[in-house]
């Protein structure tokens, strides 16, 4: 089963390669969107409560850390959370669980984090984990179809989900094309935890349970165990002002680290094929286009098709037959090359342009320009 998973997984990365011609995990227009989700919360979701300390407001306070981190240390990232004061999202906390990960659908998450601390009878045991949904075994009973998890439990169990369903067949299409992703990350992330001194117990699976706040995602996404709140000295740690900014920082680190790479990985791909032109692209030049070798209008509109962390080339075999009106600008940021279309003098000129511009980059957008630069 192991080699299987590693084979699936070589094959999946290769798939990765196509999608990103296709707008799927690709440097895009758009920009990322993570979102974060203080696990618990309102009066009737407190999660492990040890000494007074909940873990709702653990949860909640080191969410609001990792987004101010990831807002100042790239402010382009798009950052939501699934609750910002202590409140639950449903009475129902079946749907309550539901909720989250269909937020993140909802925003067309890169990302999904649900951020949590543990509990165990055993007060020794100490560590943070990270907990994915899994290829291996009878895991793959991962499913969207709706499923009751059992009272005071965030799971629902394997056995009790319906095979026979279409639903069950569309999840796993979709664990198989998240697992890589989410086996990635929670390794950056155990990396980032041991560099500030933390132990890490590793990436977790659990066979026999669905865990109901990630089973319905399309995008990856994991659940962060930050330690154990029945161990004294991890609890101290946990309930600090230092301990939390640690782990917060350790986290948004860790979600940078991910994004990073996978544009690489995109760009690195895409690269490949351009070193390898076809006969029709060869006769295309590969110089790169600039603005004023379009036009000499200094200000109006232009469609932003893409944003890139590395400079690309701009080419047909890249941006097929719109590389001719195609332009490199240079902003700010970690995607801070811009690649647009053509320049207009109103925005009524380059809406008129825009649907033709979206039938290759749908997620294509007008933007607004002053000499080289956009506004």
């Amino acid at each position: 089963m192991r080699n299987f998973i590693l084979l699936l997984c070589t094959l999946l990365l290769a798939t990765v390669s196509t999608n990103a011609r296709q707008g799927q995990f690709v440097a895009s227009a758009e920009p990322r969107v993570v979102v974060i989700d203080p696990g618990h919360g309102g009066s009737s979701r407190p999660g492990a409560v040890v000494g007074g300390i909940m873990e709702k407001d653990l949860n909640l306070k080191v969410s609001l850390l990792v987004r101010d981190i990831l807002k100042r240390k790239m402010p382009e990232l798009e950052v939501h959370l699934t609750r910002t004061t202590d409140t639950q999202l449903n009475a129902s906390k079946e749907a309550d669980n539901l909720q989250r990960p269909r937020l993140a659908n909802s925003k067309d998450a890169d990302l999904f984090v649900s951020i949590h601390a543990n509990a165990l009878d055993n007060k020794d045991v100490a560590g943070a984990e990270v907990i994915v949904l899994s290829l291996d075994g009878v895991t793959q009973g991962h499913t969207q179809k709706r499923t009751t998890a059992r009272d005071n439990e965030d799971f629902t169990y394997i056995d009790e989900i319906d095979k026979n369903s279409l639903a069950y067949i569309e999840a796993i299409s979709m664990l198989m094309n998240n697992d890589p992703f989410n086996r990635t990350f929670g390794e950056i992330l155990g990396s980032k935890f041991r560099a500030i001194g933390r132990k890490f117990r590793g990436v977790k699976i659990y066979p026999e349970k669905v865990w109901t706040v990630l089973y319905p995602l399309r995008s990856p996404g994991l659940i962060i165990e930050m330690g154990f709140m029945t161990n004294s000295s991890e609890l101290n740690y946990l309930s600090s002002a230092e301990g939390q900014q640690q782990i917060a920082g350790a986290i948004a680190d860790g979600i940078i680290e991910y994004l990073k790479r996978l544009d690489e990985m995109t760009i690195k791909s895409s690269t490949a094929e351009t070193a390898q032109p076809s006969v029709e692209s060869s006769k295309t030049p590969t110089t790169k286009v600039t603005p004023e070798d379009q036009t000499t209008l200094n200000k109006g509109y232009t469609i932003q098709l893409m944003a890139s962390a590395t400079e690309l080339t701009i080419s047909e075999s890249r941006f097929g037959k719109l590389s001719s009106k195609v332009a490199e600008y240079i902003g700010a940021g970690s995607y801070k090359y811009k690649y647009c279309y053509g320049r207009y003098a109103t925005s009524a000129e380059a809406k008129a342009e825009l649907s033709t511009v979206q039938a290759t980059f749908k997620d294509a957008y007008i933007v607004q320009f002053e000499g080289n630069s956009l506004k």
